[in-house]
């Protein structure tokens, strides 16, 4: 579902229990004088997503016609609450974990194989909004990261403890990312979206997440933080919101899958751009198909000089 507001960046939400929108509630808080305290329930259904208004004062509408019982929504409806609106989108497929388990040592060709993770559902929300975005684009380095072996992880730490690694490394990445001069456009679970106006900065910002959480994240063996990013540069079409989408931002995401924790991976134009940097090193260009691009693609790991 993608929430818009007025003078708001969208909001993707992955609808996975029931869930309370108003003003005050324990739920999504809006920031709308005309929505009511407790005004919305949403729960999602085998057939679609059921709204049921909570007795609002300013009603809920559905395509324009006020409900006054639950009503199922599917995907192309869309709700209006106050000057609030939620449009329904196809059901994002369950990420295996919201992580992986890769075994990937290098890039490999053909990606159809690949398992969902968070970086595709971090991409699928932001490329398959369906509602229209103005011209206009920008050349931004885009990063996608995201945690390996999410599931291991949790086993072998609990709950308590993968929520205290899963802040850790929220916390480390947006405090580079500050740094960096970046801009987090998405996240969801493990999974960042970031851009960045510069390639030395992307990658700076990247090798340096990566030497922290090495650093920072002592474990036993299996256990370690281990962060898998991919970058790509290239025109994204950007709406008012901020939000990017176009082939480029699709590239980012399919680079970052091929990944295996600890590395970083990026496409020919970021080495192209990056050559003259004495501080890192770059690895044979490795061609790869990436799922939904034509053609053959090179793809780089990045390594620091020791």
């Amino acid at each position: 579902m993608v929430v818009l507001q007025p003078g708001r960046q969208r909001l993707y939400l992955a609808l996975r229990e029931p869930l309370v929108l108003g003003r005050e509630c324990d739920g999504l808080v809006l920031a709308d004088g005309q929505v009511s305290r407790r005004h919305l329930e949403l729960r999602t259904l085998h057939e679609g997503v059921m709204a049921t208004d909570l007795g609002s004062t300013n009603g809920t509408f559905v395509d324009g016609a006020r409900i006054s019982e639950p009503t199922l929504l599917r995907p192309g409806h869309t709700l209006t609450l106050g000057v609030t609106a939620v449009r329904v989108v196809a059901t994002v497929p369950d990420v295996d974990g919201a992580g992986r388990l890769t075994t990937v040592s290098e890039p490999r060709r053909g990606a159809d194989d690949l398992r969902r993770t968070s970086i595709d559902v971090v991409a699928d929300l932001v490329t398959s909004d369906p509602w229209p975005t103005q011209a206009g684009s920008d050349t931004v380095t885009i990063l996608f990261s995201d945690i390996e072996s999410h599931t291991e992880r949790v086993a072998g730490l609990g709950d308590a403890g993968w929520f205290e690694m899963l802040e850790e490394h929220n916390r480390l990445f947006r405090e580079e990312l500050a740094r960096a001069g970046g801009r987090e456009v998405k996240a969801q679970g493990d999974g960042f979206m970031l851009t960045f106006t510069s390639v030395r900065r992307a990658l700076a910002f990247a090798t340096t997440v990566r030497r922290r959480l090495a650093e920072q994240w002592p474990r036993g063996p299996g256990l370690e933080l281990r962060v898998r990013m991919g970058l790509h540069t290239g025109e994204a079409i950007a709406d008012p919101s901020g939000d990017l989408i176009g082939r480029h931002v699709i590239k980012a995401a399919r680079i970052a899958n091929l990944a295996r924790g600890g590395q970083i991976l990026v496409s020919e134009t970021v080495r192209e751009i990056a050559s003259g940097d004495h501080g890192l090193t770059f690895g044979d260009g490795v061609p790869v198909e990436l799922k939904g691009l034509d053609g053959v693609h090179l793809v780089h790991e990045v390594f620091e000089v020791t």
